[in-house]
């Protein structure tokens, strides 16, 4: 009994004077596209960004029509998946050996997968209806209805099909969305009469509305009703991620369940639920929550200088530790490439995000959209910013 108390106590003595190591923060490199001929050059590829201090990749497992195909991939069609499946079409089932590669280089994979544009196999009734404020008209937009229980259930299928791979996270497009024209479908309209007893009109949102030459809004008056139903398109958004969460998990126990949000969900909360569909009660579902913070996009729609966008950046990643419950459970998403022009943001400018990141918590996870070959050292830049601090 003594030997046992004595073994008792130096346990608790060792646990007080050597805490646990912190968990390594995320650093992740979020790859769009890879010119890599084969299998054997990606893996170089892999073996750069681990040298470079990456420790997950952050890899596209979909196509839409017009995204660029993996070079190495050997392609049976021009859009769907990256992973076996029955309920897409398949482009190359490559995401096994993609894995393969990572892990055998100690690097953890999240597989980026879409859901409301996994239109690739989906017949008319299975896609979305929405209002055209220029047109004063619903029309079919090609995003997948989520109001109709049998897209849920084959979008569940197709998640479930993603999960079985020996992947380490899945993070979530940023079309996990219902935006304020949309969810005006067939099914949407049979549910909400059902739900409000009344009819699901586009009119009776808007109180008034100024359109652009171009047909866009240049300013709108949302109604109580609007509110209503952005919060019901929120409420069905949150059904549909907890239960996909789970059935993910299910398969995968160990897998991490990421979602894409906008800057706007701190910003601009009330802009968030009412453009996206968004609130934090949706955003705490989720293992991370990726922030698209992309500073030139930033700033090209606030008009705001640089410094301005790191201070909102801050206040961002504060926001978001405060809605998760801690900095390990954020990403911050940092832009390295012009959307417009298509080339390189400078790298400076690239570290400045960084450093404003690290300033609010080392252990928030920081990730590269996209990466693509690009030299960014995380270690370095991080060593560099813990000798000034």
């Amino acid at each position: 009994m003594r030997r046992l108390i004595l073994l008792l106590l130096f346990l608790l003595i060792s646990v007080n004077a050597f805490p646990q190591e912190k968990s390594e923060p995320l650093r992740a490199a979020q790859v769009f596209y890879s010119d890599a001929s084969n299998l054997k050059e990606f893996e170089r590829e892999v073996k750069v960004m681990k040298s470079l201090g990456v420790n997950v990749i952050i890899f596209r497992v979909f196509g839409n029509k017009g995204d660029r195909i993996y070079k190495f991939a050997k392609p049976e069609s021009r859009f769907g998946v990256y992973f076996k499946t029955t309920y897409s079409p398949v482009i190359d089932d490559i995401l096994g050996q993609v894995a393969k590669i990572a892990h055998k280089h100690k690097v953890k994979l999240y597989a980026w997968m879409t859901t409301r544009h996994a239109t690739y196999a989906a017949d008319e009734d299975s896609l979305d209806g929405a209002y055209s404020f220029s047109e004063k008209d619903y029309k079919t937009v090609p995003k997948l209805d989520l109001f109709n229980e049998k897209v849920v259930w084959e979008l569940q299928q197709l998640y479930i099909d993603l999960a079985k791979y020996p992947i380490d996270g899945i993070l979530i497009q940023d079309d996990f969305v219902m935006r304020h024209m949309e969810g005006f479908g067939t099914e949407a309209k049979v549910r909400y009469l059902t739900d409000f007893d009344r009819d699901l009109e586009a009119k009776n949102m808007y109180s008034d509305l100024e359109l652009k030459p171009g047909g866009g809004v240049k300013r709108i008056v949302y109604t109580d009703e609007f509110w209503n139903f952005q919060n019901w398109k929120n409420m069905r958004l949150i059904i549909i991620a907890d239960e996909l969460i789970k059935l993910v998990k299910k398969e995968n126990p160990g897998l991490k369940v990421g979602l894409n949000v906008g800057y706007e969900l701190f910003y601009e909360p009330k802009n968030a639920l009412a453009w996206y569909s968004h609130d934090d009660r949706l955003a705490r579902k989720f293992d991370y929550l990726a922030v698209m913070a992309y500073q030139d996009q930033m700033m090209k729609e606030l008009d705001i200088g640089l410094d301005d966008v790191g201070e909102l950046i801050i206040e961002n990643t504060e926001d978001a530790i405060s809605i998760m419950g801690s900095p390990g459970k954020v990403i911050i998403k940092v832009q390295t490439l012009n959307w417009d022009t298509k080339k390189d943001l400078p790298m400076r400018e690239v570290k400045y995000v960084y450093d404003k990141v690290q300033d609010v918590s080392s252990q928030v996870g920081i990730a590269l959209v996209p990466w693509e070959k690009r030299k960014f050292d995380f270690i370095k830049v991080n060593n560099n910013h813990e000798k000034t601090n």
